[in-house]
């Protein structure tokens, strides 16, 4: 067995190299799906802050009309006092009209500064509702680069990814016996992470460290398995 496996770290080497070349190109490949949807999160979002911001700045609108109805209707409230005043039949009369008078001046410079406000906040609000459209549109030029962007790379990491895959089972066709049966059992159990290199005293994959007796158990070409992480160990080629 011994002289068997001694023929195997240059080839668990590749194969580690080939599993962590696969991991990567995968993950580049789910990223493509999983960034469409952050992506369109974003859209969504935007789009409904400009929603709000829309009906805010219509409320405010609304809100301000009403505001200017009423300042009105108290200004003709005024003139026709002022009118009735000309027709006061005693002085009572006439001081109550003036009295009501003052107070309807009084509340119409209140309703004035209101609608002032509420056209202040209505103009604050339509600037609101501009930068939420040029936020939905920024997000929408981002969503449709980065599918434009996602659709040129797919082509090209789909052929990547199937060249490897088929150089792994390549790789792991030169495996044979029960070096083969325990590689296998570690990529059912590990995945891509069933391998790993001894660096020093340490395992490439926990960087635990691994005991004397098992690198000299490793030199002598038999298997060893981290204690600590469960991989499958090999020599780093620098070793």
């Amino acid at each position: 067995m011994t002289s068997q496996t001694e023929k195997h770290p240059n080839t668990f080497r590749r194969l580690h190299g080939l599993h962590q070349l696969l991991e990567e190109l995968r993950g580049r490949m789910m990223k493509g799906p999983r960034l469409a949807q952050a992506y369109a999160r974003q859209v969504q979002e935007a789009e409904q802050a400009l929603e709000s911001a829309r009906k805010t700045h219509q409320e405010l609108k609304m809100a301000g009309h009403r505001k200017q109805m009423d300042y009105d209707q108290k200004l003709a409230d005024i003139q026709r006092r002022k009118s009735q005043l000309l027709q006061a039949k005693d002085n009572r009369e006439y001081q109550v009209l003036k009295d009501q008078i003052a107070a309807d001046e009084m509340a119409s410079s209140v309703l004035a500064d209101e609608a002032l406000e509420l056209m202040d906040r209505a103009e604050a609000a339509a600037r609101s509702v501009a930068e939420c459209e040029e936020k939905v549109a920024a997000a929408k030029r981002q969503a449709e680069h980065w599918t434009a962007e996602f659709a040129r790379q797919e082509p090209t990491l789909r052929a990547e990814i199937e060249r490897i895959e088929a150089e792994l089972r390549h790789v792991e066709s030169q495996l044979s016996g029960d070096i083969r049966e325990m590689y296998q059992r570690a990529v059912r159990t590990k995945g891509s992470s069933a391998l790993a290199p001894v660096r020093g005293e340490f395992c490439g994959g926990c960087n635990q460290h691994v005991p004397l007796n098992m690198r000299s158990q490793l030199k002598l070409g038999e298997h060893v398995w981290c204690r600590s992480c469960g991989r499958l160990l090999f020599f780093a080629e620098d070793e």
